[in-house]
């Protein structure tokens, strides 16, 4: 690189030479008119003019490193010849002389320039620094034919040697400093790359590492769904029995298990940029209600006052995804919560509405509120303890403020509690207040039985859904492939009411293949719940474009029977 950079500069050095060449005409018009008497001037002067005119011709492309600095020390070696010839073709008389002496330095301070110029290339810059003390020596000639003193001789010799140690110690000088700054130029350049080769590397190790946890979450949501199916259908079938609290504990670990599961799905959903927020306007006084009916059993069972209040603002956001936020939040204050309360409040400025949660839990040291929103930390412990989570929720917290967004603070006060605020564009819904009915969250009882035709490859999860569909009162089928599907649904004569499959079934037709199908078959639009498990970004994206409702595994039964619900309502 750095004779790449010569040759670079070598092109604009011979330039600028070329110049200085051309500049030499005139130059000496000035200083030894008489001196155009003669011939032999007239042919230096058509020689300075043809090297200085090839110098600037030179085009860029014939400069190649290594090349380039014995090319560019030819035109300066052949320059320093034209430069002090002239001494020796002044006239043999007191002009002459006079003129030889001034040429002299002229050829001194040319020598000096070009040295500065070629700096860079040491050969060069030797080959200039020869020109002062030759034409010195040169201009000898008419001093002696003139009878000058031999005090004028050794005055003009020590003039044309210090001009010539002159022009070498200025391209000396800035030969150095010119190495110097081209070392440090390419020291950057070298950090630089070495910066980028890191930063790609970590780059691709981390999309290394999410389709690797996105493959192997994959291959475990499978048995974990199949397991959460049949332990939700053991604790029915075991309800009011001496084996109850067997199955409740069982299904206290499946939740556990699926609640890590769901955190590590949210944080691949909003990494694979699979989450699309749908903002609207509506009441907190919804999201506040649904909120207080989910919290306020943990809550009190906790020993704790949890307290809402929506003050009847409305905000623009994504419903769903606020509720997440402000959920999330709630839930992690009244996990670390061990006296006084949770309070959820709305304040209003002119352009925003901030939500804020406030507990008297033990709060946050200043050192760890940089770090409370990173994934897996938890606050105030060396080691993870299991029974505080995963150290998810605010990591996800953040994700969605982002993609919302939407303004996240917190403060803190060791001791006393904490608070976070989420600031949400205001909205305006007049005169909607009173006619909100209030919210539902008790699911409804199965009346009639309803056919749901499950198809998913995995035989565990048919068998799991099969039994815990029956025993919510349905009727159900199952299928392996589409081929087992439409069979099915020829067998059924097309009563159908609800389509249970999985996205990806083996090697043959998807999901969303089989659900066309069976509609075709049926002759109407089957309602349809697609279940998937696979969280890599492509596939999230392929998924949130279609049109029927997706669950991801593992499936709490709860949310499996609220969605079934909603598709045949």
């Amino acid at each position: 690189m750095l004779l790449t950079a010569a040759a670079r500069s070598a092109f604009e050095q011979v330039h600028v030479v070329g110049w200085l060449v051309l500049a030499l005409v005139p130059l000496l018009g000035a200083v030894a008119t008489a001196a155009w008497a003669f011939a032999a001037v007239w042919v230096w002067a058509l020689t300075a003019a043809a090297l200085g005119l090839v110098m600037l011709a030179r085009p860029r492309r014939r400069w190649r490193p290594g090349a380039s600095s014995r090319l560019l020390t030819l035109f300066v070696g052949a320059a320093a010849l034209l430069a002090a010839a002239p001494a020796a073709l002044m006239p043999p008389d007191a002009s002459g002389a006079t003129s030889a002496a001034h040429w002299v330095w002229v050829v001194a301070g040319l020598a000096t320039a070009v040295g500065a110029t070629v700096a860079p290339s040491v050969p060069a810059a030797s080959a200039v620094a020869f020109a002062p003390p030759l034409a010195a020596a040169l201009a000898l000639r008419p001093l002696l034919a003139a009878g000058l003193p031999m005090a004028n001789v050794g005055a003009l010799a020590l003039a044309g040697l210090w001009g010539g140690a002159l022009a070498f110690s200025v391209g000396w000088h800035l030969r150095r400093r010119w190495r110097r700054q081209m070392l440090l130029s390419l020291e950057q350049a070298a950090r630089l790359r070495e910066a980028e080769t890191a930063r790609d590397a970590a780059l691709r190790a981390d999309a290394d590492k999410s389709r690797f946890l996105a493959i192997a979450s994959h291959d475990l949501r499978q048995p974990v769904h199949a397991l959460g199916l049949f332990a939700a259908t053991l604790h029915k079938r075991l309800h009011a029995s001496p084996e109850e609290a067997l199955a409740r504990n069982l299904m206290r670990s499946v939740d556990g298990l699926e609640r890590s599961f769901n955190a590590m799905l949210d944080i691949s959903r909003l990494d694979g940029d699979a989450v699309t927020p749908r903002p609207q306007t509506f009441p907190l006084r919804d999201i506040f209600r649904r909120l207080h009916m989910q919290y306020a059993g943990q809550a009190e069972l906790a020993g704790l006052a949890l307290r809402f209040s929506p003050g009847g603002k409305s905000v623009t956001s994504d419903p769903q995804l606020l509720e997440r936020i402000v959920g999330n939040l709630v839930h992690n204050a009244i996990r670390y919560t061990t006296h006084g309360g949770i309070a959820v409040v709305a304040r209003s400025t002119s352009t925003h509405i901030n939500i804020e949660v406030w507990d008297t839990g033990p709060g946050i040291a200043a050192a760890d509120l940089r770090r409370i929103f990173e994934e897996f930390f938890q606050v105030g412990r060396g080691e993870r303890d299991r029974s505080r989570g995963l150290g998810m929720g605010l990591a996800i917290v953040k994700r969605l403020a982002a993609l919302l967004g939407h303004r996240l603070e917190v403060a803190s006060v060791p001791g006393r509690g904490t608070m976070f605020r989420v600031g949400v564009p205001v909205g305006t819904l007049d005169g909607w207040a009173e006619e909100l009915a209030p919210a539902d969250t008790l699911p409804m009882s199965v009346d009639v039985a309803q056919m749901v035709l499950v198809v998913d490859d995995e035989e565990p999860i048919r068998e799991g859904l099969r039994l815990l569909l029956q025993e919510w009162g349905y009727q159900a089928m199952t299928a392996a492939d589409a081929v087992q599907a439409e069979r099915a649904v020829s067998a059924l004569e097309g009563r159908v009411d609800l389509i249970l499959s999985d996205l990806h079934l083996g090697g043959g037709a998807g999901g969303r293949e089989v659900v066309a199908s069976l509609r075709r078959l049926c002759g109407r639009e089957v309602p349809a719940i697609l279940v998937t498990g696979d969280t890599a970004g492509e596939a999230l994206r392929e998924v949130v474009a279609g049109t029927d409702p997706v669950l991801f595994k593992p499936v709490q039964p709860r949310q499996l029977f609220e969605a079934m619900r909603a598709a045949l309502q």
